[in-house]
């Protein structure tokens, strides 16, 4: 079965790489296990040996027809014939759900992003991605690779940065590198109601990353310089600052400040 580009599909086919992701995620026999993209089913067949139940979403129809024939009759499958980032995700996640998958590269980012609105009802998220995305993931505060991803995540979780796989791994082999990483719900996350404009603050600062704050954050809804240099004083953030310089918690701060004063859709 030939790889559709549009879908990024490269399907690993080294079961040795598979069973090294489920050692990973540390699984147990009552987990409840969510996989995104299953593609042919390699990394499925070591799940449903390894927990309770396994839900796996699956997008491309060819391939869901032909998991749909292999797993026919086992008890412990589910699958779900549906694009992941157009699924209601409260209803696939519940508590104490483990994620396991190799992501499609073209989703990784999208899909991560959204599983921080999930953080405290995961138990752990095991995902294969491209190298550089995990390397964003996982970067700190005024590191190279520290970008809005690496806020948004490290304001629901902590990020453990895995093993390494080369193209070889796959059919058909990609151009990049992937890596495992590790996502644990952080001790403290930002709460649900403070998430959408937390999201718009870190947005609006690194589209712009190379501008100071005083600059970049100008573009957010009803902003302006003097409602910018209240809200800043009210965060004790130096605007002079530029986004790659402030931690999760600063953007905490500078978002709670936003919230008060800035009524949205008037």
């Amino acid at each position: 079965m030939k790889a559709k580009r549009s879908l990024g599909q490269n399907f690993l086919v080294n079961a040795g790489i598979a069973e090294k992701i489920t050692v990973f995620a540390d699984l147990l026999p009552e987990d409840h296990i969510l996989e995104i993209g299953p593609g042919k089913g390699i990394l499925t067949k070591i799940l449903v040996r390894r927990a309770s139940q396994v839900t796996a979403v699956e997008k491309d129809d060819r391939l869901f027809d032909q998991l749909a024939n292999v797993f026919a009759g086992q008890g412990n499958v589910t699958l779900i014939h549906e694009d992941i980032l157009e699924c209601d995700l409260s209803a696939l996640i519940q508590t104490g759900t483990k994620i396991v998958a190799n992501l499609p590269y073209n989703i990784a980012s999208q899909l991560i992003i959204r599983l921080t609105d999930y953080a405290d009802q995961l138990s752990s998220v095991v995902v294969m991605v491209q190298r550089e995305v995990a390397e964003r993931i996982c970067a700190g505060t005024g590191q190279k690779e520290y970008s809005g991803l690496s806020v948004l995540v490290s304001s629901a979780f902590e990020a453990v940065p895995g093993f390494v796989v080369g193209p070889n791994n796959f059919i058909p082999a990609p151009k990049v590198t992937s890596q495992v990483i590790k996502l644990l719900p952080g001790e403290t996350s930002i709460p649900q109601a403070v998430r959408p404009v937390f999201k718009k603050v870190v947005f609006q600062a690194f589209a712009q990353r190379r501008k100071m704050l005083k600059n970049s954050l100008l573009g957010l809804v009803h902003m302006d310089r003097d409602l910018l240099y209240d809200i800043a004083q009210d965060a004790q953030i130096d605007l002079s600052r530029r986004p790659q310089n402030l931690s999760s918690e600063d953007y905490h701060r500078l978002s709670i400040s936003y919230g008060h004063r800035v009524t949205f859709g008037e």
